[in-house]
């Protein structure tokens, strides 16, 4: 059996652009280094698969002993199917030099079924060309396939008790899709191949492709020669229009002319960095600093999303606070204070995360937030869930004022905003002094996976040291809020 030349991975990455499945393939060297956020959905997709195999129990797993042995996979495969295995986990097949490794293949009476799974709530194109490339490689190899299936999450399930695997997974035949896909797929196939053998890189622009479906890897090879202050820096605008700069010869937002077809948000800050100036509308700041009443509390939620519910009563990924930092402010000359909650790993956080924050939020006075729709979200899920505290939680509710408002509306604006309203773009241009950069958790995705990780963590050091890290974490967030705010009343009185 020849090397195989494509996989599922590699030929959907040439179907997203043959420089990246190119670079791939002969300078794999070059690839970015995975971020945190993408290996935790790598290892959850690993996750919800394991879990999705006790559908089909008493299976038979062809991962070899060495995971990149896959001569040895095909060949164990091989040799389950002729011993009459009915269930076989991560069965693998190649076909001219394609392999597909399927998540779960079934005999039942009248033949054989496969089943992808997927960490997912919905099905995407992409997930059924992964499925089109997979039924191809084993119809071809000589195993006919009754179905094809792609289990996804039921994101209506709600735990009760033990969770019910036929409740939480959903299996969708995708065979009438997979069939009208198999000349594309056999089509993309060969065109794959002849870019992953080219001596000559292929001459591909970047592009809207580098993000979609997936965000390449290859970036910071391709990307090398994008200027600073590009038009990239432009948040808040369609890829498309960027991209429609660019290649206008608008490489940087200084060349950008006045006279464009940008929105006004857009153009306020093409203006700001034209003119290297803030802008900072006084009337409209002093306005929004009236509806703010002394004592203040700074207040910041961290959430976290598990794809299988841990919790009674909860849904795949919904969000369970389990953490907050609160800073407080008498009045404007008092002393800085801070409390903080973090739940304890393994046990429902809902109900001790509100009943502290009550505890820690009991005086009249405004509560600011930063973006305030997660925090009212979860407080409303929380009134919901524990309905004897819901007039409490009405009252912070009622409390609650949204500190993004006069960024957002461009009252106060700083070129460094870069037309983005996140608290690190405002620190980065009003209080450059604090940074997130120097935490080991620097985001709140990075917390929602350290979170989710210590569930299961049994080393009471490395316990100690993540929550540590998330207390940092968090204070920041509340602490940034503070100077952020102060600078607001510094430049209205």
């Amino acid at each position: 059996m020849e090397k195989h030349i494509l996989s599922k991975s590699t030929f959907l990455r040439g179907l997203q652009c043959a420089k990246s499945l190119y670079l791939y393939k002969n300078f794999i060297q070059l690839r970015d280094k995975q971020s945190a956020e993408k290996t935790a959905i790598f290892n959850r997709g690993n996750n919800v698969g394991l879990l999705a195999q006790k559908l089909f129990p008493g299976g038979i797993d062809a991962t070899p002993a060495k995971r990149s042995d896959n001569f040895s996979a095909v060949e164990k495969t091989k040799q389950l199917i002729e011993s009459g295995a009915e269930v076989i986990y991560e069965a693998a097949f190649q076909h001219n030099q394609v392999l597909a490794i399927l998540d779960i293949l079934v005999k039942k009476e009248d033949g054989w079924y496969g089943y992808e799974v997927k960490s997912s709530t919905k099905i995407s194109q992409t997930y059924l060309l992964d499925a089109s490339l997979q039924y191809w490689v084993i119809t071809n190899y000589g195993l006919p396939l009754q179905d094809i299936s792609i289990i996804i999450i039921n994101n209506q399930y709600v735990r009760n008790g033990n969770v019910e695997l036929d409740k939480l997974f959903v299996a969708k035949s995708v065979k009438e899709e997979v069939l009208k896909n198999q000349e594309f797929v056999e089509e993309k196939i060969h065109s794959s191949k002849l870019v992953a053998a080219n001596a000559e890189q292929p001459n591909v622009a970047i592009g809207e492709q580098c993000f979609s479906p997936y965000h390449c890897d290859f970036m910071g090879t391709c990307w090398k020669n994008v200027p600073k202050n590009s038009v990239f820096e432009i948040t808040g605008i369609p890829k498309v229009e960027q991209f429609a700069l660019y290649n206008a010869g608008f490489k940087t937002i200084a060349e950008i002319p006045l006279n464009n077809n940008l929105n006004a948000s857009a153009n306020a800050h093409v203006l700001a960095v034209k003119n290297d100036e803030e802008k900072i509308d006084t009337p409209a700041i002093a306005k929004f600093l009236d509806r703010i009443k002394y004592p203040l509390f700074f207040m910041d939620f961290e959430t976290f999303m598990p794809a299988i519910p841990i919790y009674n009563k909860t849904k795949p990924y919904q969000h369970i606070p389990f953490q907050y930092s609160l800073h407080y402010k008498k009045d404007k000359e008092a002393p800085l204070q801070h409390f903080s909650f973090l739940a304890e790993q393994g046990l429902d956080p809902r109900k001790s995360f509100l009943e502290n924050l009550l505890k820690h939020t009991p005086s009249e006075g405004t509560i600011l937030v930063y973006d305030a729709l997660m925090e009212r979200n979860i407080l409303d899920g929380l009134k919901k869930e524990f309905p004897d505290y819901a007039s409490e939680i009405d009252w912070r509710l009622n409390r609650i004022v949204d500190l993004m408002i006069p960024f957002q509306e461009k009252s106060y604006y700083h070129p460094a905003m870069k037309n983005s309203f996140s608290i690190k773009n405002l620190l980065h241009a009003l209080v450059p002094e604090l940074s997130y950069n120097d935490l080991m958790i620097s985001s709140g995705s990075i917390a929602m996976t350290a979170y989710e990780h210590l569930q299961n963590e049994t080393d009471m050091f490395r316990i100690l040291e993540v929550r540590e890290q998330l207390h940092e974490y968090c204070k920041l967030d509340t602490l940034s809020m503070v100077k952020v705010f102060e600078k607001l009343e510094s430049v209205s009185s």
